[in-house]
């Protein structure tokens, strides 16, 4: 039974991955990181088919690997949510719904961008300290 509900959950937040990829406001990043940690739990065979694209296995492994958010998915949440913000705008949404996407969407771009850009083991600090030796 937990093996479907992980199932379920990989499967589930790799379709909204998808669909984020090519809706603004809806995020990608996040729901891949939830698909292969729930694939990782139930499904090997999911887990594999994620690792094995490029895109998905750099995000994951930054993430595995201390926490981090590329620059370049970090800017590209950015203009996703600028854009959703002016859809929202340009269609005058009620006030309350503004105000909460709105905050949804401050909220994740203070925790998006306080992540590092770079593995720790790779920052420029290490890399010029070990080629000095």
């Amino acid at each position: 039974m937990k093996l479907w509900v992980y199932k379920c959950i990989a499967v589930l937040s790799l379709l909204l991955a998808f669909a984020g990829v090519l809706l603004p406001g809806l995020p990608a990043t996040e729901f891949v990181i939830l698909s292969a940690w729930a694939a990782a739990k139930g499904s090997p065979t999911i887990y594999r088919f994620i690792m094995s694209r490029p895109y998905f296995r750099d995000m994951i492994e930054n993430w595995q690997n201390g926490r981090v958010i590329s620059r370049k998915n970090k800017i590209i949440s950015a203009i996703s949510m600028s854009i959703c913000f002016l859809i929202l705008w340009v269609h005058h949404v009620a006030l309350w719904v503004m105000i909460v996407a709105t905050a949804g969407m401050l909220i994740a771009t203070v925790i998006i961008w306080r992540r590092p850009e770079i593995r720790p083991s790779a920052s420029p600090s290490s890399v010029s300290s070990s080629e000095a030796e």
